[in-house]
């Protein structure tokens, strides 16, 4: 067989593969019922991988907007529809194959909102206030990892004497900077506003942070002890930013999904 035919062939095949990728049904629950419930009544969610019931998602009278929220990994700030997004809520019950992931299960959510509920939305880039995690004037204070664990470990204790003190292991500066949100957001001034990392740092490393347990009243006075805990002790600093991110602009949403 000539160099041309075989070169032919091998173009066709991978062709061929590239249709059956493309062809590939996109994921989907095995089972799921909605049903409207009205407004004001508080809601839950339970179940899912990671948890104790991997195979089932339950959200009782959860939103529209919680539900969007949930299949796209978005914020509230990052959701434009709608007023009633936020006061009409749902029943929803759905069964997963075994062995879903994370990833898997918001896209069976972002396929049943669509089936289900008629959603269309495009995305627009917007600025939006909010901090970034930069190498501080100094270079970077971080230790590669020593451990083997499973898992990474952040554990805060107050010391006693005026500080929370925070002990991480395996810890990337992606994940510490997830870390750094979560301690914007249940702070005095909490706030949602995103967090970005932007220290080109790759790896895993083992630190500690002081932080003062009584910052002061404001997000900038809780922002800017953290900043200064981070160059301290990382080599790092927590700065205002204009972050961009996706809106989600709703095009289309019917208000009652289509009968189970």
């Amino acid at each position: 067989m000539s160099k041309r035919v075989l070169r032919s062939a091998s173009i066709a095949a991978f062709a061929c593969s590239l249709c059956i990728a493309q062809s590939e049904p996109s994921p989907h629950f095995e089972v799921a019922s909605v049903k409207p419930m009205g407004e004001g009544r508080l809601g839950s969610f339970s179940g899912g991988p990671g948890s104790t019931d991997p195979e089932r998602i339950t959200f009782q009278a959860t939103t529209m907007e919680n539900l969007i929220r949930s299949a796209y990994n978005v914020l509230p700030y990052q959701i434009s529809g709608p007023s009633w997004l936020s006061t009409e809520r749902y029943a929803v019950t759905a069964k997963l194959p075994p062995g879903t992931s994370l990833e898997q299960m918001r896209q069976m959510l972002a396929n049943l909102l669509a089936e289900r509920f008629g959603l269309v939305f495009h995305r627009v880039m917007k600025d939006f206030p909010g901090y970034a995690i930069t190498v501080a004037k100094g270079g970077p204070k971080l230790t590669p990892t020593t451990h083997d664990d499973k898992f990474p470990v952040f554990r805060g204790a107050s010391d006693g004497h005026g500080s929370m003190h925070y002990e991480l292991t395996q810890t990337s500066t992606a994940l510490l900077t997830n870390r750094i949100s979560m301690m914007l957001r249940t702070g005095p001034g909490s706030t949602t506003e995103p967090v970005v990392d932007r220290t080109g740092i790759t790896g895993k490393f083992d630190f500690t942070l002081d932080v003062s347990d009584k910052p002061g009243p404001d997000l900038e006075d809780v922002a800017t002890d953290i900043s200064d805990a981070l160059e301290r002790q990382a080599g790092l600093k927590l700065e205002r930013v204009k972050v961009p991110l996706p809106v989600l602009m709703i095009d289309h949403v019917e208000r009652v999904p289509t009968p189970d």
